[in-house]
């Protein structure tokens, strides 16, 4: 497992990020794990929210929209972002854009054009990002504790395999921050037998859970080899002065993760 801690957070035009060095190493990918610091948005927003669902003005997401696209040099029209649903529908992204004008209740993106950058939201929730090495194909992931129990990142890696060709051996995997099992307690309701390795009892029917482990496990069980993920290893909840966190804040924002292929 590669681990990138705090130490690897960049600045851009005021913005923070973390961006993952193999997968710029291609040459042909542009990415980038948002914090949210550098906006306009007021608290509890504050301040680079890019969610218009939560209570923001729309103007103040729209121009935090503009910052990221200047700083990142690309056309904020083309920055794809959906409508989450804690479900486990893929999105195969083609051109023409215009039938996403308004935003498309899924959880996930593949693609293998140009000039198109996969935009997911979160606030807790595991931002994930696979490429192809080969063949110039990627994918972005929403995965909270829903989409997780749905399997959709077991999904998206077959998805990959079976409409575009991908191997399992060339693809390169990133996981962006989210909250941690230090943070992250579900109750008997929502809570799956099959995760009871990767979480610890509380009791009283209560259990804290690793989001991340549980989808790196799905990932191993599709051939994915620890050294070809790269984890972002913060708590979003612990660090709610880098990041948003529904479970630390209630009412808050959203950060933007990207990806996208440049040439």
């Amino acid at each position: 497992m590669n681990i990138i801690d705090r130490s690897s957070l960049k600045t851009k035009n005021g913005l923070p990020y973390f961006e993952i060095r193999e997968l710029s190493k291609t040459g042909w990918l542009q990415h980038a794990f948002l914090s949210r610091q550098g906006g306009v948005s007021s608290p509890p927003y504050d301040s680079l929210n890019l969610s218009d669902d939560n209570g923001d003005k729309e103007e103040r997401v729209s121009n935090n929209k503009s910052l990221i696209a200047r700083a990142f040099d690309f056309d904020p029209g083309r920055l794809v972002l959906l409508r989450q649903s804690h479900q486990d529908q893929i999105l195969w992204v083609r051109e023409p854009l215009t039938a996403l004008a308004h935003r498309l209740e899924y959880d996930a993106m593949i693609t293998d054009c140009p000039n198109i950058f996969l935009g997911i939201l979160t606030a807790d929730c595991l931002p994930i990002f696979v490429a192809d090495r080969k063949r110039k194909v990627i994918a972005a992931i929403h995965s909270g504790r829903a989409g997780t129990g749905l399997g959709i990142t077991t999904k998206v890696l077959r998805r990959m395999k079976t409409e575009f060709g991908c191997l399992s051996e060339n693809l390169l995997i990133a996981l962006g921050p989210s909250i941690g099992p230090c943070c992250y307690e579900i109750d008997a309701k929502v809570f799956r037998p099959e995760w009871e390795s990767f979480s610890i009892p509380k009791g009283g029917g209560r259990w804290n859970v690793d989001l991340v482990a549980i989808n790196i496990d799905q990932m191993k069980k599709e051939g994915i080899r620890e050294e070809q993920i790269f984890r972002i290893d913060l708590c979003t909840s612990c660090h709610r002065e880098l990041f948003f966190s529904y479970r630390g804040e209630g009412q808050t924002g959203r950060q933007l993760s990207f990806i996208g292929i440049t040439k």
